[in-house]
């Protein structure tokens, strides 16, 4: 009986050991696969999301249209994965709710969702935040314990690709050159006696009398760091006949070296007929000219100090007609400034002098009239008087066109058209306009994929220090003093911890509604040291968010022309201080982990990449983008016209997105 019982005993013991260990076996092999199961779902998750953000970072839809590409890019990255072995090509739906998922053995369910970037709940608005949730149905390789109805286990997981955090600050370049592929049209505007009534003919320093229109780079044959001419005020024209920044050489009337010049453009403004009018109409007559000073010093450094004698000034133009005739013969055979004189020139000025430039509001080579603003401009001797004010009332009109009322102009003039004409001309400054679309973009991009705060710097001849800040300059040149002095913006506005920017500066980057305050136009140098400079001290201040990403970017279209201490470097080769300068501020901002990004745009059709790439290289020590370092990148582009400039710079910056796209797991 005893040893019955006991081999009773060992038998039970017997089968409780092996169902325990047996279950402990198989719950030594399930697990490990259930968590293998479980972190495959997770990386295909997060490969799925990146994929997916990357793609509206460098998609040119926006909306319905980019998240439905979005998620199809998403889920096919996601089929190109695989759990336990078991490729997923086949075998993933995505469903349209949360709690639809519920997926077939081995089979996985996706749901697709866009977050708001800054709460990062669930939105309808459009966002390049995307969260993915995955369920896969694990089938249990034992059977599963079927005495308690366990077969298969479900796993669930979920991903969110976005920016984290970011403090990014715009460093923007508005020096002289950013308007150099304006259309515009040049003018010598002069008193013709033999009109009936006498009044202002206009003729321009190009065979024939025709129009000599075309892009200021054109023109003036701008050296590689552009021509300091500008379309709107200050216009800088004395620049025109500087050969340091213009290889085709154009003489501003009251510094012209070959004629007695001064004052062609008028005794005052506005309001007045051209100088060489008689006495009774306004003007000075030909007897009170007198010779002009010739352009004997530099237009870009300061205008202080500029008489001189005349032999000087013949020396300066002869000096500058060898340098024309070697740069033109060079690019494109052609013997230099072939002009004829104009039919009435009595006091023997020189072919090439003009007394305005005005930009073609219609954004042609040639200006064939345009309607801006409810205002009407039918040729371009309309933009000529706009832009000098003449058109403001019928009193200013009859004593700047004619000596008798009832001239065309005259019947026409209505406030506003000075206003109307100028924000027209600031809308087609280009490649500033299409430079600025594609900034435009780059911000909506990152506002919609991120929890961003933006900050700006403008950079001239130095960096922009708050959001009204001005330099004054004279308005149409230091030659000109009747003209008087303006304002123009050269802004900065800080990086704030409670707001993002994104308005303020976005309508920054817009055609103003008024020109009658400080407008944001190109003038100056490139003082790119001490922009970045001014970065530097947003990132660092009391604006910057603690554990917040930071990196800047630049926009330009040349390398550093002006150092810290504001000494000018005219040849780009040859700009080792200026340049010096702005790496040393770079490696401070590498010292705190912040990268550069810099967006380099060649005006030149290609002679100024070179040093666009060695100065900002990415890859070389001894580049900017690298002294920074963490992951910085440089592109360069060309320009070419505004629509496929502005389709290449999209691209530039749309990859500059991706970069800054990183995996969010918190």
């Amino acid at each position: 009986m005893r040893r019955a019982h006991g081999q009773v005993a060992i038998a039970l013991n017997l089968v409780i050991a092996i169902f325990v260990v047996g279950s402990l076996g198989i719950a030594a092999y399930e697990m490990p696969r259930l968590l293998l199961a479980r972190e495959q779902l997770k990386n295909c998750l997060e490969f799925a999301a990146l994929a997916g953000t990357a793609s509206l970072a460098s998609s040119s839809a926006s909306g319905a249209p980019a998240t439905l590409e979005a998620k199809q890019v998403a889920l096919n990255i996601f089929k190109m994965n695989s759990i336990l072995g078991q490729p997923l090509t086949n075998n993933v739906r995505e469903v349209t709710t949360l709690s639809q998922l519920s997926p077939a053995s081995s089979s996985v369910d996706v749901f697709v969702e866009f977050d708001d970037p800054v709460t990062k709940q669930p939105t309808n608005s459009a966002s390049n935040v995307m969260r993915l949730y995955g369920a896969y149905k694990y089938v249990l390789f034992s059977g599963g314990f079927g005495s308690i109805g366990v077969f298969t286990c479900n796993l669930t997981e979920q991903a969110l690709s976005a920016l984290p955090p970011l403090d990014l600050i715009l460093v923007h370049d508005s020096s002289g050159s950013l308007d150099d592929q304006s259309k515009v049209t040049l003018v010598r505007r002069y008193f013709d006696p033999s009109v009936n009534p006498p009044q202002p003919s206009y003729v321009i320093p190009n065979p024939g009398g025709n129009p000599e229109q075309g892009s200021l780079w054109s023109l003036f044959c701008s050296t590689l760091i552009g021509s300091q001419v500008n379309g709107l005020e200050p216009q800088n024209l004395d620049a025109a006949g500087d050969p340091k920044v213009a290889a085709c050489i154009k003489e501003f009337s009251e510094v012209g070296t070959m004629g007695t010049t001064v004052p062609l453009r008028g005794v005052t403004n506005t309001g007045s007929m051209p100088g060489d009018s008689p006495p009774g109409l306004g003007g000075v007559g030909l007897a009170g000219m007198t010779v002009g000073p010739g352009n004997t010093t530099s237009s870009i450094a300061s205008a202080s100090g500029k008489s001189s004698t005349i032999a000087a000034a013949q020396q300066r133009q002869s000096q500058s007609q060898n340098m024309l005739t070697s740069f033109v013969g060079r690019l494109l055979g052609e013997p230099a400034e072939a002009q004829a004189p104009p039919p009435y020139n009595p006091w023997g000025a020189d072919p090439t002098m003009f007394t305005d430039l005005v930009v073609n509001i219609d954004g042609n080579s040639t200006f064939a009239g345009a309607v801006a603003n409810g205002f009407s401009f039918p040729d371009y001797r309309w933009l000529v008087e706009a832009s000098r004010g003449n058109l403001e009332n019928g009193a200013v009109a009859p004593n700047a066109m004619a000596p008798l009322a009832g001239t065309p102009m005259e019947g026409a003039a209505t406030p506003g058209y000075r206003n109307a004409y100028r924000l027209a001309a600031y809308s087609k400054l280009e490649p500033k306009g299409t430079l600025e679309r594609a900034v435009k973009g780059f911000l909506s991009k990152i506002s919609e994929t991120s929890d961003c705060h933006f900050g700006f710097v403008a950079f001239g001849d130095r960096a922009g220090t708050a959001p009204n800040d001005t330099i004054k300059a004279p308005r149409v040149s230091w030659a000109y003093p009747v003209a008087g002095k303006v304002s123009y913006l050269i802004p900065a506005i800080p990086l704030d911890s409670n707001s993002s920017n994104f308005r303020a500066i976005t309508d920054l980057l817009s055609t103003p509604a008024t020109s009658n305050t400080p407008m944001f136009v190109p003038n100056g140098g490139a003082n790119l040291a001490d922009g970045l400079q001014q970065a530097a001290n947003m990132l660092t201040g009391a604006g910057a968010r603690t554990g917040s990403m930071k990196a800047v970017v630049v926009v330009t279209d040349k390398v550093p022309t002006r150092d810290l201490a504001g000494n000018v470097y005219m040849n780009p080769g040859a700009n080792g201080p200026a340049l010096t300068d702005a790496i040393n501020v770079a490696k401070t901002l590498g010292t705190k982990g912040i990268p550069i990004f810099v967006v380099a745009i060649d005006q030149s059709g290609g002679p100024m990449t070179p040093f666009l790439l060695s100065q900002f290289s990415d890859n070389d020590p001894n580049g900017l983008v690298y002294a920074a370092g963490h992951g910085g990148v440089l592109h360069t582009d060309t320009w070419v016209d505004p629509v496929t400039t502005l389709n290449t710079l999209n691209g530039k910056f749309n990859n500059i997105v991706r970069q800054l796209v990183v995996l969010n797991r918190g």
